[in-house]
């Protein structure tokens, strides 16, 4: 095992920050697995299982059971970790300048399209290389502007070349799921056996270049340009642990077991567990609707994550009780209620909760911000 350090500036003078990098197995060997938590650094489920995870990391390197390359980032942000205001932690988007910690990454295929043309032959392993190495020269010629662009590049230059990305976070109150494209149907179904997530939401472009998408995404722009011998080497998701009140060593523990078994799925590790829980059901994102408040006031619920629902059945209640007015939560559609807010109080126009279904229902970015 080995662990990097990587620095980033500060944003003022006398600041510096942190990045760590933990390594098993051989660099150079594949498959590469990443993964990282904490990207919002309020969700913490995912680290408190990268943390259990590790020393699972370390009992199998020991027994000599990594065949492959392991990267595991714990705490992936630590600038939101460090942003608290009024005694709560912000964690989604940083102080400065709101920005959203999960969106906005470097676009791949537009900073190393054009210095790939006449580079790239019949051979799709050869290929997938050669891009990987052009997507390196990209991240390490950009010039983030602000701490939050630095903290982007960085956290992509230790995943750029990785073949499964996974990126763990947690939602207010919500049941295990995840985001994935169509790239990598296998995977996908062995992801959700092994993590035991109940549904899975399937986007190949859901806008925003949120951190998955910006590793599987290019890949998807450069076969367009370029053709078919351009691979799609790479999977990547946004593992949604549940509720940001899950958090128990108890938990973490059967989640870091449940990784274990992908990477033995995926050949990082020889041996291992096998997956243990059923396949998640599979819906497109854009059939995934939100519940918007129509008045302020107080948020209470008569149904719970994971209930099946029908659109238009009442799901909960917004009350301003000054004005003695209540207003019901709709079910926006049909299917599976997968999330909702953690607030008992909320104002006009904020997102509520959401309903996964198999009716397309939207366009364009698919991700709330």
């Amino acid at each position: 095992m080995r662990t990097e350090t990587v620095p980033l500036s500060g944003p003022s003078p006398g600041t510096t920050r942190t990045l760590t990098r933990h390594h098993w197995g051989r660099e150079g060997n594949r498959p590469k697995v990443y993964l990282q938590g904490g990207l919002h650094a309020d969700e913490m489920p995912g680290p408190l299982a990268l943390f259990h995870l590790m020393d699972l990391l370390d009992q199998a390197e020991a027994e000599g059971q990594i065949a492959g390359h392991v990267v595991v980032v714990p705490v992936a942000n630590p600038i939101g970790l460090s942003e608290w205001l009024l005694h709560k932690p912000v964690g989604r988007r940083d102080l400065e300048g709101a920005h959203n910690f999960n969106r906005g990454y470097p676009d791949l295929a537009a900073l190393s399209g054009d210095a790939l043309d006449g580079q790239l032959g019949p051979d799709a392993e050869a290929n997938a290389a050669t891009i990987r190495t052009a997507f390196a020269k990209a991240l390490s010629e950009a010039k983030p502007e602000t701490e939050v662009d630095e903290l982007r590049v960085r956290l992509m230059q230790g995943s750029h070349d990785a073949d499964i990305v996974l990126d763990l976070h947690c939602d207010h109150r919500a049941i295990m799921h995840f985001y994935a494209s169509t790239a990598r149907p296998e995977i996908t179904d062995l992801l959700g056996r092994c993590t035991g997530s109940v549904l899975a939401l399937i986007e190949d472009v859901s806008g925003g270049n949120a951190f998955d998408e910006a590793h599987t995404v290019p890949w998807r722009s450069l076969r367009d340009r370029f053709g078919a011998a351009v691979p799609m080497p790479c999977f990547s998701t946004t593992l949604e642990y549940r509720g940001q009140g899950d958090v128990s060593d108890a938990t973490a523990v059967r989640d870091a077991e449940g990784l274990m078994a992908f990477l033995a799925g995926v050949g990082v590790l020889t041996g291992g567990p096998v997956p243990s829980h059923g396949p998640a059901e599979e819906m497109p994102l854009a059939g995934a609707v939100e519940f918007m408040a129509p008045i302020g006031g107080i948020v209470s619920w008569v149904t719970a994550a994971g209930d099946r629902v029908t659109e238009g059945q009442v799901l909960g209640h917004v009350t301003d009780a000054a004005a003695r007015r209540r207003v019901e939560i709709l079910a926006p559609t049909t299917g599976l209620l997968f999330r909702q807010e953690l607030w008992t109080t909320c104002l006009k126009g904020q997102g509520l909760c959401h309903v996964a279904g198999t009716e397309i229902r939207r366009k364009g970015d698919l991700l709330s911000n």
